[in-house]
């Protein structure tokens, strides 16, 4: 949750997050399938309860500029998406990455009615089709779009998610070329939106922003805001 916070106050326009299930159904946000290297546990999500998931340390890995660990002890935890989407603040987006397709039927009902859903600021997308086909199954006017693993072709993710109602796709970064926009603007054609991860130099940024991308996936929000100016009111 503290990383989510620091996201917020950096400027971010939205939030991206993973979701794993627990072993008793709950829906972890947690990127790994296991705790092994973000927290002081070792064990697998889907073996975990999510009450033994909440106890393990989640500030315990990470290390900052000066080689200590500032969030070890602090009583960090590993959210729950309900606990997210309670959360959120008013006007920022939220990402959701089902990276267990079990977690599709969950993170529906967490959306069902919250803030952020209606306002048109969730978008619930997935390297798994599957995954984001039973989303759209649950609810169609939910967005959902397709992450393209590196190397993945982008025109072939564009065809699948325009024949499926998809909102987006969303390639790594690289795959967009030196210039992204002709691939945007085919997207664009097709009413389907690009976004892409993960992007963390300025110029490029910028680049993006010009080309007409829908977003981007970032580790310095901070140098994001600067690049891009003030979030739009």
């Amino acid at each position: 949750m503290e990383a989510f916070r620091l996201a917020v106050e950096a400027g971010a326009d939205a939030i991206e997050l993973d979701v794993h299930v627990s072993g008793d159904g709950q829906l972890a946000v947690i990127h790994d399938p296991t705790l092994d290297r973000t927290t002081d546990r070792t064990t697998t999500v889907a073996d975990a309860s999510m009450a033994d998931i909440r106890a393990a340390d989640a500030g315990w890995a990470f290390e900052g500029p000066e080689g200590d660990y500032p969030y070890r002890g602090r009583g960090v935890m590993v959210p729950t998406l309900p606990e997210i989407v309670d959360w959120l603040p008013a006007s920022i987006g939220l990402a959701v990455e089902i990276k267990a397709a079990e977690a599709a039927d969950g993170a529906v009902a967490a959306l069902a009615g919250s803030e952020v859903r209606g306002a048109g600021l969730v978008t619930v997308m997935s390297f798994q089709e599957t995954a984001i086909q039973r989303v759209r199954e649950l609810a169609p006017d939910l967005p959902t779009g397709l992450l393209l693993v590196p190397g993945d072709d982008f025109e072939r993710g564009l065809k699948w998610v325009v024949e499926h109602g998809h909102a987006a796709v969303l390639p790594f970064d690289a795959d967009l070329t030196f210039d992204p926009t002709p691939k945007i603007q085919l997207a664009t054609a097709y009413g389907c939106r690009v976004g892409c991860y993960v992007v963390n130099e300025p110029d490029r940024m910028q680049q993006l922003a010009a080309a007409g991308a829908w977003g981007f996936v970032t580790d310095i929000p901070d140098v994001a805001r600067a690049a891009l100016g003030p979030r739009r009111a």
